[in-house]
């Protein structure tokens, strides 16, 4: 077992980068107000291996081989915290053992806790400051249920950084104290990390990835600063967080909201940030609603910021062409679109400066190390091969053989096409297309026609069952202010010359104030939800009162123009 004086690190990427770095690097590397740290890298490696010591200390000494591997029966150590200092220094002491960390929500509910707990059949949980109140009630509801969680504060493993501890920090990294372990090897294939992830629909499932999920960079340099706001239980949170503090890119934890992402942009220095759907609708909200009628001199600021980011960049999901175009056109800057999910480990696709932004629901390139390959010709099914693709569903063979090829692609269930070198995105297999009688429509085509309506202020399609057409186009819409006279008819009348008919919708909802439209924590909409909410049918087929219908057996515009293919050439079907 290592001593407590060790300064030595595993035989991996990750740590030899953390090494370098640090010698060549003299500055803050990760700013968090919220845990009072300015962090350099010796005060970062320093914090590592002092927790590190703390879980050799919470932890069974029989879980470890005599190199102070953690065993891989039980490599498991969750982790409950923010996108903050406190989870950087526990995922890398964590691995600093050979142990896999799993993220789980700050505001996670006990009983969900104790269920991950159990599932991957964890020792240890550690816990960030913000949540030691939720440790409280998730010991307290383990111990009513008969079960008892080893659960530790991760601040009571790291140093008080004072100038002399840290003028401590910098002696011990420039005389060389902190180096590799070429005996504290861990096997690529061993686990690093579980996510879980409910997708839309089911129960979470536990995507585990290797070891060398954390071995390649981020693209980024130490010449960035770079806005952390983003969850990291979540795949776009956590790969970034970890990895920029592996490329030697200065991160600054801000509020996730958009009044704090706006003041830090407009103080200027900033050089990337990445947001999910929802942000970017918030901080285009709030520019309209706070900072456009600001004196000009004022609201420059704010846009000079913006503008000098070298990266924006959009993800979790497919946005509308309406909020691409207002970053692009009114703001002044390209969103760069990113597509992967929890399963593939980071982007399979990226736009870039040359992709065509006249191409709705473009995805760019493929990614470098992606492989990608359609079910059928150039449209279908998109599999995907990653450097960073994941090993396996926790506990579930089944699951894991179907999602994957049998030459080992993942199947991503995501209809997409390409269009010259780049690759469009047309729906999800399961819920992003309605069948109606035999017609197989995008929603998302749908949903882009509907949000461009001028009385339409947010707007959703969905798949509704229905006893004659099997399903049916349910669109739910919240109404600009002006406009609350509009209803299924006239949304019909003014999509007619937008989409053939029978991909205009038959059943509409109208939000009210303070509903709103479910979705996930990268802001995909959850259209099984939204459906099972808005559009509860019942045993005999009907819709609520409050759902405006369309005979959907009347094949006429009701004084709408008639347009070839309306019906796709199949009229009577």
């Amino acid at each position: 077992m290592p001593s407590l004086t060790s300064q030595r690190l595993p035989d991996e990427p990750i740590f030899k980068k953390l090494i370098e770095n640090g010698k060549s690097n003299p500055n803050v590397i990760f700013q968090d107000a919220s845990c009072g740290v300015d962090a350099t890298y010796p005060q970062l490696l320093y914090d590592i291996v002092s927790l590190r010591q703390r879980l050799y200390e919470w932890l069974p000494p029989s879980l470890f081989d005599d190199d102070g591997r953690i065993k891989e029966e039980n490599p498991y150590i969750l982790i409950v915290a923010p996108a903050n200092y406190e989870f950087v220094v526990a995922s890398l002491a964590v691995l600093a053992i050979g142990a896999a960390l799993v993220p789980l929500a700050p505001a996670i509910l006990p009983e969900e806790a104790l269920y991950f707990s159990q599932r991957c059949k964890s020792k240890l949980m550690l816990v960030s400051s913000p949540c030691l109140p939720l440790a409280s009630e998730i010991e307290k509801y383990a111990q009513a249920n008969g079960d008892k969680l080893n659960i530790q504060p991760i601040a009571s493993g790291l140093r008080c950084w004072d100038g002399e501890a840290a003028s401590l920090g910098c002696s011990l990294l420039s005389s060389g104290d902190f180096c590799i372990d070429e005996r504290m090897t861990v096997a690529a294939s061993r686990p690093s990390l579980i996510l879980f992830t409910s997708g839309t629909t089911g129960p979470p499932k536990g995507v585990v990835h290797t070891r060398s999920f954390f071995y390649f960079g981020y693209g980024t340099s130490n010449a960035d600063v770079f806005l952390t706001h983003r969850p990291v239980h979540w795949i776009g949170g956590l790969r970034s967080t970890i990895n920029l503090v592996a490329n030697g890119t200065r991160q600054e934890v801000v509020t996730s909201s958009a009044p704090a992402i706006w003041e830090r942009i407009r103080q200027g220095g900033v050089t990337m940030l990445c947001c999910v759907i929802p942000m970017w609708w918030s901080l285009m909200r709030h520019y309209h609603d706070v900072i456009s009628p600001l004196p000009e001199n004022e609201r420059d600021a704010y846009l000079q910021g913006m503008r000098a980011l070298r990266v924006a960049r959009i993800g979790g999901a497919m946005p509308l062409p309406s909020l691409l175009q207002f970053w692009r056109e009114e703001i002044g800057i390209p969103l760069e679109l990113t597509y992967g999910c929890t399963e593939t480990g980071g982007p399979g696709f990226m736009t870039d400066s040359q992709s065509d932004r006249s191409v709705e629901r473009c995805l760019g390139q493929a990614e470098d190390g992606v492989v990608a390959r359609f079910s059928e010709g150039d449209f279908g099914e998109i599999f995907l091969k990653t450097r960073f693709l994941f090993s396996h569903y926790l506990d579930d063979i089944e699951a894991t053989k179907a999602a994957f090829t049998s030459d080992g692609f993942f199947k991503t269930g995501d209809y997409v096409s390409r269009l010259g070198k780049e690759y469009v995105f047309e729906g999800r297999t399961s819920t992003d297309f309605v069948r109606f009688h035999g017609f197989k429509i995008p929603v998302l085509e749908v949903e882009t026609q509907l949000a461009q309506l001028p009385s339409v202020a947010e707007a959703c399609v969905v798949s509704i069952p229905d006893k004659d057409a099997s399903t049916r186009v349910g669109a739910i819409v919240r109404l600009k202010e002006g406009f609350e006279h509009e209803n299924l008819v006239s949304i019909r009348n003014a999509l007619a010359d937008k989409l053939l008919y029978y991909k205009l919708p038959t059943a509409l909802r109208v939000l009210g104030n303070g509903e709103q439209i479910p979705s996930i924590w990268s802001g995909k909409v959850a259209r099984r939800k939204v459906s099972e909410l808005f559009f509860p049918v019942s045993e005999s087929g009907s819709l609520p009162a409050e759902i405006q219908s369309w005979d959907i057996k009347d094949k006429e515009l009701n004084g709408g123009p008639k347009k070839a293919w309306d019906w796709a050439g199949l009229q009577g079907c």
